[in-house]
């Protein structure tokens, strides 16, 4: 069995002289006795030390509350204007449904009314036609009436066919002249304002998930 010989720390005179007795090399001193003055002085560095070490933390507990709060405003703002957005679809709807009641209604007491007013808004596009030909689910006497009288007005001269369509709507109709036409049809035209109004809710929703503007988060320091 082998022993390993001590090992000795080797005397260090601290302070090595050169010739003529420069210093050439200086260990320093460990300082192990402080005036009052200094103790004091130490004190408060260690208590400012410890102060700032401690409001960094607060700081950036702070900052950790702030960001929580914000996200947890956000989820809330999300469910918030997805409940919006139902409510707004929901109200469009009914609005529609009560829309096409009442023209319904309105189409059953006066069948004439599209077809009178359709006529006096094409004016001059008919005023020098030789013809017309007019197509509804239902032309009876008083429709073509109501019709030769808002064709006279606009100084149509010409002869008016009417024609009959079976399973049009009550209320729709087509006009055909030789340079044109026009056409009105209840149900296409709540279709398409249903689609309009659902491309305007879409956007809506896309512009509030994804604002122009998103403020700066601060950050502590």
């Amino acid at each position: 069995m082998t022993h390993t010989p001590p090992r000795y720390k080797k005397f260090d005179f601290g302070t090595v002289y050169g010739d003529g007795g420069h210093v050439l090399a200086s260990t320093p001193k460990e300082k192990k006795f402080f005036t009052p003055d200094e103790v004091e002085a130490i004190r408060q560095q260690a208590y400012t030390q410890g102060e700032l070490s401690a409001m960094a933390r607060a700081q950036a507990a702070q900052a950790q509350a702030v960001q929580a709060l914000a996200d947890a405003a956000g989820h809330g703002l999300e469910a918030l204007n997805s409940v919006l957005m139902s409510h707004k679809a929901e109200c469009v709807e009914l609005a529609l449904v009560c829309a096409q009641k009442i023209a319904a209604q309105a189409l059953e007491l006066f069948p004439e009314a599209p077809v009178k007013a359709a006529l006096e808004a094409l004016g001059e596009e008919i005023s020098g036609a030789p013809r017309l030909i007019i197509t509804a689910s239902s032309p009876d006497a008083n429709l073509q009436k109501a019709a030769r009288e808002a064709a006279a007005l606009t100084g149509f001269q010409g002869a008016i066919q009417f024609r009959e369509a079976g399973g049009r709507h009550v209320g729709a109709f087509e006009i055909q002249w030789p340079e044109g036409r026009a056409a009105y049809d209840p149900d296409r035209i709540t279709e398409a304002l249903r689609a309009a109004l659902k491309e305007v809710l879409l956007a809506e929703m896309a512009h509030s998930q994804h604002p122009a503007h998103t403020p700066a988060t601060r950050e502590a320091s």
